[in-house]
């Protein structure tokens, strides 16, 4: 088949055989009425039906101009042709009125790949005249999720106000928070007609509030926002010494891809994500304890340091409470630690508050309900593997104990998963565990759930979309790099197909928001 057009081509390239002469402007391109028929619903119609086209040796088409008709009947001809920034917008109209579908989806493709702050509302608008669905969908979705720069381009002041009400109505606008909207459009609609508008938005917020609540529109509704896509964050370990490689988990690619390395090696460290941001507290490089602590920025796909924690501390347990980072427990270097410290972002300090009741390193930690847990750990004076409790107030800065797991653990992972404690793995002694138990507040009660599949002590865990993954960590005799979840309605643990690149244990593991 391909041999035979291209012998067509050659035919109509010396004007053999021709039967018609298209004409659009001053070109003149002559062809085959069966070729642009075969290929082109439009020329089928026009030539098997009973107009007078289907007679004429001259077919004047006026929707097109001369060059976009050549470039497309060469197309049909060869099935080859290049879009670019110069002729999609001419070509993708062209084609749509030649219903030659396959140029018209590399037109939008080629559209797609171009999306940006300063264009999407542009090309939103150009698919939406040309009815190109899957084009426009992918554009709005591309404005909402960049708004914060979509807000300061030229395509966005010359909006309408309807279209403005349109994109910022939206429940899926990405933005840090309401008030960093309503700076953002307070910026950029300086204009006499949106102080108008400005004006009648203030009027609404100084009416009390029971009037308020009278006028519902989708301009006073609340926005319920959606999520962002979600990447599991694994950074450094040990494997078998510690390393700097940090590699991403995409569930919804289900796939892994590496990140920018740490600064330096670090394993057996505090992870918790805060701010939009990852910090990587403390940990071990491979000689000493250290008491380093490194911000990563998820959209810079980039590492840098901040201020050091007081202490040096590795196998600790970090955690965020009321948006502060607590550094929990941990071994320095020649004993078990007790002390815990917090980290200020807005200031770049660390303060100490109340110590632990009980010096734990390889600890494990989680927050439910307003309320700091350390979770089991080793304590370096008794020399033993812990199967007691803490619990930290921060109204009080009081540790408290509170049940006891059914068994000890040391080097547990701890997440928390519909407001509950879950303890997954470690070991005592040198028995390393598969078991799992969850501990719920509101009853003060422990319970065993599930075994995972296989023995784990040193291994991440995270929830997200209502699961708990447990990641890596070791079986005693091996650093592993498989990942399994567990679902709370089932009861089940499934193993993740995808594995990471390496198989490491101690190491920072967390979700965050992936990168717009």
């Amino acid at each position: 088949m391909k041999k035979a057009f291209k012998v067509m081509n050659e035919l109509r390239s010396q004007n053999l055989l021709c039967d018609v002469t298209i004409v659009a402007e001053d070109m003149e391109i002559a062809a085959h009425r069966v070729v642009l028929a075969a290929c082109s619903p439009y020329f089928h119609a026009m030539f098997t039906g009973e107009m007078s086209e289907s007679r004429a040796k001259r077919v004047r088409i006026k929707e097109v101009d001369g060059w976009t008709l050549r470039m497309l009947i060469d197309y049909i001809y060869t099935a080859e042709i290049q879009v670019t920034e110069e002729n999609v917008q001419v070509l993708l109209p062209a084609a749509g009125l030649l219903q030659l579908q396959d140029v018209k989806r590399t037109c939008c493709e080629f559209l797609e790949s171009q999306l940006h702050p300063v264009n999407c509302l542009g090309i939103r608008a150009f698919a939406d005249m040309h009815a190109c669905t899957d084009l426009l969908n992918k554009a709005n979705t591309y404005a909402e999720q960049h708004f914060s720069d979509v807000v300061l381009s030229e395509e966005y002041l010359n909006l309408g106000v309807e279209q403005v009400c349109s994109l910022i109505s939206s429940d899926k606008l990405t933005i840090v928070s309401e008030e960093k909207r309503v700076e953002e459009e307070i910026l950029v609609k300086n204009s006499s007609a949106c102080k108008d508008y400005l004006i009648e938005a203030m009027k609404y917020h100084l009416l009390p509030t029971e009037q308020r609540a009278l006028m519902k529109s989708t301009r006073t509704k609340l926005r319920t926002p959606a999520s962002l896509p979600k990447l599991m964050m694994v950074v450094g370990g040990q494997a078998p010494k510690a390393i700097r490689s940090v590699e991403c988990y995409d569930f919804k690619e289900e796939r892994w891809h590496q990140v920018a390395e740490l600064p330096s090696r670090r394993c057996r460290a505090g992870m918790v994500y805060m701010g939009g941001m990852v910090y990587a507290v403390g940990g071990f490089n491979g000689s000493l304890r250290v008491r380093t602590v490194d911000s990563y920025d998820p959209a810079k796909d980039q590492w840098t340091s901040v201020a050091n924690m007081q202490d040096r501390r590795s196998t600790l347990g970090a955690a965020v409470l009321n948006g502060l980072l607590y550094a929990v427990g941990g071994f320095d270097g020649s004993t078990g630690l007790s002390s815990v410290e917090v980290y200020n972002l807005k200031t770049n300090e660390w303060f100490h508050v109340a110590p632990m009741n009980t010096r734990r390193s390889s600890v494990g930690v989680g927050v439910v309900g307003g309320k700091l847990y350390a979770v089991g750990g080793y304590d370096g004076a008794s020399r033993q593997c812990l199967s007691s409790v803490e619990c930290y107030d921060a109204n009080t800065n009081e540790w408290s104990y509170v049940a006891e797991m059914s068994t000890r653990r040391s080097g547990a992972g701890v997440g928390v998963l519909n407001n509950l404690l879950y303890a997954v793995g470690g070991h005592d002694g040198p028995l390393v565990r598969k078991s799992v138990e969850v501990y719920d507040p509101a009853a003060s009660t422990w319970k065993q759930v599930a075994d995972m599949n296989m023995c784990r002590r040193n291994a991440g865990v995270c929830a997200v979309n209502g699961l708990l993954y447990v990641v890596g960590g070791d079986d005693g005799s091996c650093n592993l790099s498989t990942v399994e979840y567990y679902n709370p309605t089932t009861d089940k643990w499934t193993v993740v197909s995808s594995c990471m690149s390496t198989g490491r244990s101690y190491a920072g593991v967390t979700v965050i928001d992936k990168p717009l």
